[in-house]
């Protein structure tokens, strides 16, 4: 006849084995709990297909739709390839990455003004224009004013050996008018730009 003393000495015995079976249902539960048995609680939404370089702008190639969580997709995360394609990211994207609407800035506002990546001449500069600051661009040829008073959106610094630059330049991303972004662009194949606040 059992007793608690027999069951108690049974289970002592093997107590290891009891043991290795507890885990393998707890890790059984963990896995079932972040896979999720039910695959209708996943969203789609964009991830960086490859690195995506800092001040950028994002190609249809850099970035693709893979499927998550519910719960582990914050609030702004994309859903669409459109919503990512040819907007400017503000910071460097790893492959893989998920992209929010903090991720990227840019595409054409309602106004008509886009956002453009701008080189500087000095990587120090960055840090005196944080985002909201209204910035004056001059190419370092000239003491005439390339666009003034644009608003910086982003500052992502660049590093050496970056797809952007061969020095530590840094990037300013800039709103502008398209006028204006005809302007820079040309001053910017032509020489380099530094900048003033205001």
């Amino acid at each position: 006849m059992w007793t608690s003393g027999n069951l108690v000495r049974v289970i002592s015995w093997h107590r290891r084995g009891v043991a290795a079976v507890l885990v393998g249902v707890a890790v059984f539960a963990g896995l079932s709990a972040v896979t999720g048995s039910d695959s209708s609680d996943a969203v789609a939404v964009v991830v960086a297909a490859r690195l995506v370089a800092a001040g950028s702008t994002v190609a249809e190639s850099d970035v693709k739709l893979a499927r998550m969580p519910r719960t582990a997709v914050p609030d702004g995360a994309l859903t669409q390839v459109r919503d990512a394609v040819g907007k400017v990211a503000g910071t460097g994207i790893r492959s893989g990455q998920m992209l929010t609407d903090l991720t990227l800035v840019g595409g054409a506002a309602p106004d008509g003004t886009v956002v453009l990546s701008v080189k500087l001449d000095n990587p120090e500069l960055a840090s005196l224009a944080p985002p909201g600051t209204r910035v004056t661009l001059y190419a370092t040829t000239s003491a005439k004013p390339v666009a003034a008073h644009i608003l910086v959106v982003a500052a992502p610094e660049v590093g050496g050996g970056s797809i952007l630059s061969g020095s530590s330049a840094t990037v300013l991303l800039v709103r502008v008018t398209s006028e204006q972004a005809g302007a820079i662009t040309t001053a910017m194949a032509a020489s380099t730009l530094t900048m003033a606040i205001g």
